[in-house]
């Protein structure tokens, strides 16, 4: 069996590995800087760099480095009938930062991230435990991030009442919500 390269794989040449590397290295790095070290023009850099952003192969994500800041994250892993149902569930809820499909024991691998670790204990039962649908869910708590680790935050989660049976008010759990919005319309009469 031969094994192909990330360059093979990514379907990529030598220097749009080493604008990855570089960019990977330094986020900040100008298309000057590239250019110079790869021994193109700018406007070429400029140029393959949207190539690969339109590929999928370059991201930008905003977010907190939770090496830096005090957020608590939890690694949630779930054992579902329909893992399809849950990720309807979960796919516009403001405390899951990613979510992945996975083979195992376990088919659902979510990062929840709040404020507090008594925030992510309730998100986790609401979400999954109180979910017919889930079989298994195991929970574990982020102490450190050995490289930097960027997720991002939605800041509806501030508005999160603890006491509350839903997570924010687009929470699918929120039956609350009326299915169709109608506005009325008045038509003024001309004279």
């Amino acid at each position: 069996m031969i094994k192909k390269t990330f360059k093979e794989i990514l379907g990529i040449d030598d220097d749009d590995y080493k604008i990855i590397e570089m960019i990977e290295k330094n986020p900040d790095i100008t298309h000057s800087k590239i250019a110079q070290e790869i021994e193109k023009s700018q406007p070429a850099v400029g140029a393959r760099i949207i190539k690969l952003e339109r590929k999928g192969l370059l991201k930008k994500q905003v977010g907190f480095n939770i090496k830096k800041v005090d957020i608590k994250v939890a690694i949630v892993f779930v054992s579902t009938k329909d893992v399809e149902t849950i990720v309807h569930k979960i796919e516009n809820c403001p405390f899951v930062n990613h979510a992945f499909k996975i083979s195992g024991e376990f088919n659902l691998l979510c990062f929840v991230a709040a404020s507090d670790l008594q925030t992510i204990e309730k998100l986790v039962d609401l979400c999954f435990r109180k979910d017919p649908n889930v079989i298994n869910v195991k929970t574990n708590i982020l102490i450190d991030s050995v490289h930097d680790f960027v997720i991002p935050i939605d800041f509806q989660i501030e508005k999160f009442d603890y006491y509350s049976n839903i997570c924010g008010p687009d929470c699918v759990l929120n039956v609350n919500l009326p299915k169709y919005k109608f506005t009325k319309v008045e038509e003024k009469e001309e004279n």
